[in-house]
């Protein structure tokens, strides 16, 4: 097919009300008519998001529809000073507003993009008037701090360290040649990035982030949204959670099997998921035209509420809810309990999992075969009881561990659900971690959900350690730490059988 004649224009200026222009590129149908736009705000340099596996401006202009791609205030080519998140709401309703007036719009938003992007269309939302119709956010999540920047209250230590370093900061001064030394030298990354001093300060208050999220709003943004999260992103419990707090009768979520990747391939990891979970092969831009058309329409889209794809089994299913009507929580004792040393100079590390790290040659996310972990003395590797398959895992994982430990004020208890194949790889599916006082006897961790289809001659094992270096900030002194069988099990969902 003759791709559309499509008309391009870079750098228009659209001129906020306190006086700032920021700077955007636009794509619309070359006839002239009037269409809705398709909004993203980027702080990465527009002109680098024009294309993914989520969004094509010539599929988008055939559809009808413009695409405007904006730097965000303080980036690229717009005027203003960037802070995180900080004005993203005000400016991204400012723009949709000048957006509908335009005269080739015909005064309908909606909006597009993944990661800090789908922040922005989760801010915008909470301000904007009747000329948003939707939001498509993608690897994503209304809430900046719990799901995003913590895990369980803990610092995502790698991803916000690198993300300063090579991503956030002013471009003259990025440590682009070392990014790992921000695992190493993060409070330093407050002289090049001074609104950053907060996060590597682990007395912030949730405060903080609450006035950078869209979350405590989500129940009052009107607009329908079509999340699309991966069982490998970082962000996937928030986006679950922001999908949960929703009332939206047109709210859709799509979980694939990706990691946080604006390409969501098949490939994630080191591993192939399998060529069904393939984001294009997918047709998942498609399917997001198709939900704008839909909101568009005032109708509700003919997606199912719930598209999520099954690791192990490499198939999609369609769902009313998550987790799956039907699905029943069990509790999986440990087979084995055990000890372990922790030294803060010579942590496990953390291997692959739903961690990011950004412009390293290990981004941090995906299964690898855990067996190096495992094989580590300061590694215990558990296997549950009643856990051999065939059976099918398809919400929240919990461990409940009854512990002891000495050194410090606070231990970390990071665990790794796998599983155990039947030629002995380790295969990841979801980790978490909980800080606990050292006196603490219980300890329960949230691992995030899971869809996973486990093999008749496959079982489900359990790692558990004192740290996950750099995923996570290393405890301050040596210590022992013990996980006792009796009172320990992982709490899991189990999809019906039919699912």
């Amino acid at each position: 097919m003759r791709p559309p004649a499509v008309t391009v224009e870079q750098g228009v200026a659209v001129p906020l009300p306190d006086g700032t222009v920021l700077r955007a590129d636009v794509w619309r149908p070359a006839a002239g008519e009037r269409v809705p736009a398709i909004l993203m705000r980027t702080p990465y340099l527009r002109h680098t998001h024009a294309f993914s596996a989520f969004l094509d401006p010539l599929d988008a202009a055939a559809r009808g529809y413009a695409t405007v791609i904006q730097d965000v205030r303080g980036r690229g080519d717009s005027e203003g000073a960037f802070e995180p998140f900080v004005g993203e709401a005000q400016d991204g309703a400012d723009t949709i507003a000048w957006l509908a007036q335009q005269p080739w719009c015909n005064g309908r938003v909606v909006m597009a993009g993944h990661s800090y992007i789908g922040a922005t269309q989760w801010l915008a939302a909470t301000r904007a008037g009747d000329a948003l119709a939707a939001i498509a956010p993608v690897v994503s999540s209304a809430d900046q701090g719990e799901g995003w920047s913590l895990r369980n209250g803990v610092r995502e230590h790698g991803f916000l360290a690198t993300w300063v370093a090579t991503g956030l900061a002013s471009p003259d001064d990025l440590w682009l040649d070392d990014p790992t030394r921000a695992y190493r030298e993060a409070p330093g990354l407050a002289e090049i990035a001074p609104w950053s001093a907060p996060w590597w300060d682990d007395a912030t208050p949730a405060s903080y982030w609450d006035a950078r999220s869209a979350a405590p709003a989500r129940a009052e943004i009107s607009v329908p949204a079509l999340q699309v999260g991966g069982w490998y992103d970082g962000f996937v419990t928030g986006t679950l959670r922001t999908y949960a707090a929703g009332a939206h009768p047109g709210d859709r979520l799509i979980v694939g099997p990706w990691g946080h990747d604006h390409w969501l391939p098949h490939i994630v990891g080191t591993h192939d998921l399998g060529w069904a979970g393939n984001a294009p092969l997918f047709g998942l831009a498609g399917r997001i035209l198709d939900f704008y058309d839909a909101a568009l329409a005032g109708h509700e889209p003919r997606l199912a509420p719930v598209t999520a794809y099954v690791l192990g089994a490499r198939r999609w299913v369609e769902l009313a809810a998550w987790p799956p009507p039907g699905a029943v929580e069990s509790a999986l004792p440990l087979a084995a309990g055990g000890s372990f040393v922790v030294d803060p100079a010579d942590l496990p590390p953390a291997l692959g999992g739903r961690g990011l790290r950004m412009t390293v040659p290990d981004p941090g996310f995906g299964p690898r075969d855990q067996r190096p972990l495992a094989a580590r003395d300061d590694v215990l590797a558990l296997p549950l009881r009643d856990s051999a398959g065939p059976l099918t895992l398809a919400g929240p994982v919990t461990a409940r561990l009854a512990v002891g430990a000495d050194g410090g004020v606070t231990r970390d208890w990071v665990v790794t659900l796998c599983v155990e194949r039947a030629d002995g790889e380790l295969f990841n599916v979801c980790e978490g971690i909980a800080r606990a006082p050292v006196e603490a006897d219980v300890v329960e961790v949230s691992l995030g959900d899971v869809c996973v289809f486990v093999e008749k001659e496959e079982r489900l094992v359990a790692l558990v350690a004192g740290g996950a270096t750099p995923r996570w900030p290393a405890p301050a002194v040596p210590g022992t730490q013990h996980v006792r069988a009796d009172g320990s099990a992982l709490s899991v969902t189990l999809a019906p059988a039919d699912l």
